[in-house]
Formats: C-alpha cells, sequence, structure tokens
C-alpha cells in the first residue's frame, strides 16, 4: 500500500489500552506521529500530528463515518448531530440548531441561568461532607431543561435523566470481551425508553403554530419547513443528543474546575473564564475523538485505508509538553494574553474543530464559567479525598471516576 500507517505493537492491544489508556497513548507516541495498532477486530490508526487531524476533522467528511463507539451511542441518540454521519441530513439539521444556541442567541437565556445557579448554591450545605458531583449533576441538569424546555423539572423526571445517563456510561464501558455488544441490556433499554416518553410527552403538549422559544420550539418550528430534514423522531433524537451532551460536558467541567481550584487555593482569583479554560485543557469533554474510514483518507505522510478507524488522543496532546509549558500543572494564567504557557494554539481544541464542532461551545461555557464565579464569590471549600479524580475513559464523557467528597464553608 502506498504510504502505509507504521506498525505500533505487535498484536491485539485492547486488553493493554483498557487497563490504562491515558499511558498507553502517551507511551505509544515513541512510534511516530501516525501509530498502526489492532484493537480487538478494529484496525485503527492513532493519530498525533497536528495538521492531519485538522484535515480529519475539517475537510475530509465525505472519508470518516461513525467509529463503534460511536454506534453504541447512537442506541439512545439516534439520529442526532453527535451520531448523524449522513451529511444530507446533518448539515441542514445543524443550520438550523446552531444559530439558537450560538453567542448572541444564548444572551437571552442568561438571566433565568443565572437564577437557576444561585437558587442551587443556596441550598448547597456547609460544614458537612458532601458530593460536589452529584450538586453540581442536579444544577447543570436544571439549566438544560430551562433551555429544553422552559420548565423546572419535578424529581421523577431528572431521576429518569439520570439513570439514562448511568445506564449509557455503562454500556459505553462494557468489556467487549464480555459484553453482547449486539443486544443492549434490558435496563438500559428501559432507561431510554422513559427518556423518549419523556420528550415525547414535552413536544406533544405544545401548540404546532406557536411551539414556543426554547430549544424545543426551535426543533418544533424547524420540522414544519418545506422539505425539513427534521420529522418527530428527529426533534426527539437532537433532544437527547443536547440533554446527554450539554448536560455532561457542564457538570464535568464544573466538577473537575472546583476540585481543582480546591487543591491549589492560590488560583482561586483567577478570572473564572481561564480557570473554566485551563479545566477543559487537563480534563476536556472529548477526550478521545474515534472515526470509521469510509474511504482511503490521505493524510499526507501516511494514508489510512477504508474500512480502518482513526484515534485521535485529545488529552495527550492537551497535557503534552511540545505544545503547553508546565502542561501537568493547574495554571489559569495560561490563558492571558500572550502567556508563554501556550506554545501551540491549534492543540487547544477542547469542543473539537470543523463541522463537527460542538454547537452547544457557547451555552456551555457561559454556564460552566457562572457556575465557577458565584460559587468562588460564595464559599471556600475543601476537597476531601486526597486523590484527585482522574476521569472515566471509556463512558460517554469523561466524567470523574469517583465521588469528590468536598466541605464548604461560607465566605
Amino acid at each position: 500500500m502506498l504510504k502505509p500507517v507504521p506498525p505500533g505493537p505487535d498484536g491485539d492491544q485492547l486488553e493493554a489500552i483498557t487497563a490504562g489508556m491515558y499511558p498507553y497513548l502517551v507511551n505509544l507516541q515513541q512510534h511516530g506521529e501516525f501509530v498502526a495498532i489492532d484493537l480487538g477486530e478494529i484496525r485503527t490508526a492513532v493519530v498525533y500530528d497536528l495538521d492531519a487531524i485538522y484535515r480529519i476533522l475539517g475537510d475530509k467528511l465525505q472519508h470518516i463515518g461513525m467509529a463503534a463507539l460511536l454506534q453504541r451511542l447512537s442506541h439512545a441518540t439516534g439520529s442526532g448531530l453527535l451520531t448523524n454521519y449522513d451529511w444530507a441530513t446533518w448539515h441542514p439539521r445543524r443550520r438550523r440548531i446552531v444559530k439558537p444556541l450560538g453567542a448572541r442567541a444564548v444572551s437571552r437565556f442568561h438571566e433565568r441561568m443565572v437564577a437557576i445557579i444561585t437558587s442551587e448554591l443556596d441550598a448547597w450545605p456547609t460544614g458537612s461532607e458532601f458530593d460536589l458531583h452529584t450538586a453540581v449533576r442536579r444544577m447543570t441538569l436544571r439549566v438544560v431543561a430551562d433551555l429544553l424546555f422552559s420548565t423546572d423539572l419535578d424529581d421523577d423526571a431528572a431521576a429518569i435523566i439520570d439513570t439514562a445517563v448511568e445506564e449509557i456510561h455503562a454500556w459505553a464501558e462494557a468489556d467487549p470481551a464480555n459484553a453482547d455488544l449486539d443486544n443492549e441490556p434490558e435496563t438500559f433499554q428501559a432507561a431510554i425508553a422513559a427518556l423518549h416518553s419523556l420528550i415525547a410527552a414535552v413536544v406533544d403538549a405544545r401548540d404546532p403554530e406557536h411551539p414556543g422559544d426554547d430549544m424545543i420550539g426551535v426543533l418544533i418550528d424547524a420540522s414544519s419547513e418545506p422539505h425539513s430534514a427534521l420529522d418527530a423522531t428527529g426533534i426527539r433524537d437532537e433532544a437527547v443528543t443536547l440533554i446527554l451532551a450539554g448536560h455532561e460536558t457542564v457538570t464535568n467541567t464544573v466538577s473537575f474546575a472546583l476540585d481543582l481550584v480546591g487543591r491549589n487555593q492560590h488560583t482561586r482569583d483567577a478570572p473564572p473564564r481561564h480557570i473554566v479554560d485551563e479545566t477543559l485543557r487537563l480534563y476536556p469533554p472529548v477526550h478521545v475523538t474515534n472515526r470509521a474510514v469510509v474511504a482511503d483518507l490521505d493524510l499526507g505522510p501516511v494514508v489510512v485505508p477504508a474500512g480502518w478507524e482513526i484515534l485521535i488522543p485529545e488529552y495527550v496532546l492537551l497535557r503534552s509538553s511540545r505544545y503547553f509549558e508546565r502542561p501537568s500543572e493547574f495554571l489559569p494564567h495560561r490563558w492571558t494574553d500572550h502567556s508563554p504557557l501556550r506554545l501551540e494554539r491549534r492543540a487547544y481544541f477542547p469542543f473539537l474543530t470543523g463541522p463537527k464542532f460542538c454547537v452547544g461551545s457557547h451555552f456551555a461555557l457561559l454556564e460552566a464559567t457562572e457556575a465557577v464565579e458565584r460559587f468562588l464569590a460564595r464559599f471556600d471549600h475543601e476537597m476531601l479525598d486526597p486523590e484527585p479524580p482522574w476521569g472515566r475513559e471509556f463512558a460517554l464523557s469523561f466524567a470523574p471516576d469517583r465521588r469528590m467528597p468536598c466541605r464548604l464553608a461560607r465566605r
């Protein structure tokens, strides 16, 4: 084959990568910028080269498709933007969804967002131990419900969403050697069915002529347009995607940010947006990106054959001394203008880049920054676990891998 991908370690690497994905991918760089490995039955090209990564994510759409891991997620999200690789329907859907989630448009949700964050922080206990991640999850779930439904969630609805998220995490983490990946567990099926029913009830209650100005209303309105790529199932799939991707992203970012500040008290007066940006570098929402190769993919130095998959290890790049000074340290001032601590701006893409760039990134950044700012103005806090958390590397998102016990004191 012309320009083959250089081989990495011999044999199936699935057990090795499962034992510790991050150290495995760090050490794999010794084989070069492009490395071919076997992960079970999937021949995979691991790509560290930034120019090639930007080509994969930017201008090679017709050569890539849904990887095996995303196929599992699609059992929950259907044809939502995250798992839709039918570009004929993906492009018009994205155009319709991206505008109400843009930087200008999200400002209309700002006041309600702040009110929800404030009311949640008012209820957080002081003086006793509580789980920070659980508290943040409830707060962000209320915010995303307001964005989608213009309403607060009752306990039953919140439980339905939480159960669905955890079932998807468990399904994504299932060991291929010990699980039948062609058939979802009954608990998974029940959780997703309940989530679908919850969203369907909200949609059915809307007046098609006046569906509202929240995201459900935007989706219903888009479905009524001539030649729309959205039907009732499409509305449901996009709503599920926004709940899972948006809710999880902000929950994890705020949780990790507050944990990092709690362990680095000298950083608590840093600008909140810099705290969030540095958190996204150390704990990106998408820590690895997988793509299926559906047509031979020429990346310059190598050609990746059709039938392979590509793995882009974002969190290895974001913690690399090639691109960031003192990469393992939490340094919010890295994000001040002209900071020498950033060596290569292109290496920072926590929300991906190119057409699959996260449509909700503006909303997520605004929400995370507001939550961090208001928390730090209100509380001093101590993280009670001496061991910092890591992320769940095989789950739906890079969520904390353990409880985050914390103690608060009013400032």
